[in-house]
């Protein structure tokens, strides 16, 4: 991963974590996830001054949710200096409601083995929205329709970037989907919901045709989005 190479040569140590489809932490996941990234740092005799926290997709969601768990439990001593997300998921009623959409359109083999997949994993957790959107908003990063952030409240004095490209068109020709079921919508939808709400450290960055896989297809949801090297300056910038 270039990332990688590129933090070596700065020497920035990196921790990975194998995380994954996770759009919410319980309790007791966040507890250990903080544990086991303290006794990381410990072990390791790591500086605590100027950690970052991010990921692509999910691991985005996973990076804001841990790093507000973490600001809120001071004697952990590793509270993350910036947090960064890459075209993650971040509204849960949102994508349920996606999911219906995608379900309902039958376009996109892809969109509808995924669609199906969310619609059971939230159904059976939190139920039907139009039900239960308390449930949500106690889990979600951003629920839109009640500009709730609770659960990133903490971070109002952290560094926050928000990467994502918002290509209606691919999305369109793709997936047939429109603008608001669109990861980058509701990324948007938070940073402004932030900046009203006094996160004067938050950057919202969209791109444009730069999100390709790494076996060369187009996909505005990749990590090649993010501008490696202006992310490396950006941790390293006091």
């Amino acid at each position: 991963m270039q990332i990688l190479d590129i933090a070596r040569k700065n020497n920035i140590a990196v921790i990975l974590s194998n995380l994954n489809q996770k759009l919410w932490l319980e309790e007791n996941e966040q507890q250990q996830l903080a544990k086991s990234l303290q006794t990381i740092i410990t072990e390791n005799q790591l500086p605590t001054d100027n950690i970052f926290i991010g990921d692509f997709s999910s691991g985005g969601v996973v990076s804001l949710l841990i790093s507000n768990y973490i600001v809120g439990k001071k004697q952990l001593n590793i509270d993350p200096k910036g947090v960064f997300i890459v075209d993650s998921p971040i509204d849960l009623v949102a994508l349920y409601k996606s999911s219906e959409k995608n379900i309902e359109r039958n376009f996109s083999e892809p969109a509808i083995l995924e669609s199906t997949w969310l619609l059971e994993t939230l159904g059976n957790n939190f139920g039907n929205p139009k039900d239960s959107i308390k449930k949500y908003e106690e889990k979600a990063v951003f629920t839109s329709s009640t500009d709730n952030i609770s659960n990133i409240k903490k971070l109002k004095n952290t560094k926050i970037r928000l990467y994502t490209e918002p290509d209606t068109l691919w999305w369109k020709k793709n997936r047939m989907a429109d603008y608001d079921q669109m990861n980058a919508f509701y990324i948007k939808k938070l940073y402004e919901s932030l900046k009203t709400k006094g996160f004067n450290n938050v950057e919202y960055i969209p791109t444009t045709n730069i999100g390709y896989r790494a076996n060369g297809e187009r996909h505005p949801h990749s990590w090649a989005i993010v501008d490696k090297n202006d992310l490396i300056n950006w941790i390293l910038t006091k």
